[in-house]
């Protein structure tokens, strides 16, 4: 891999570990445990990293502004809402 190549991808994942801290995702993942939804239907499993369709509709979760759930499969799945892509998906 190019180093400049290799030296923005890791300037990307040091600024995406800024804008959750593994205690809020934690939170939010509880929350969503917590509190199941209707399982979206999707063409296939999401996986972190994924982009979220606009046809799934998240839910937000009060006092928090950056992340969302949905459920998939009976699982959890957790977004980001600023690009909808997913940060972790339960087991």
């Amino acid at each position: 891999m190019p180093r400049t190549l290799k030296a923005t991808l890791f300037a990307l994942a040091a600024a995406g570990a800024l804008w959750m801290s593994p205690a809020a995702a934690q939170n939010v993942f509880d929350y969503a445990v917590s509190h199941p939804t209707d399982n979206a239907h999707l063409p296939q499993p999401p996986a972190p990293g994924d982009s979220v369709p606009q046809s799934v509709s998240l839910v937000k979760i009060e006092g928090n502004d950056s992340l969302a759930y949905f459920y998939y499969d009976g699982r959890p799945v957790i977004v980001d809402l600023k690009t909808r892509s997913v940060v972790r998906v339960g087991q």
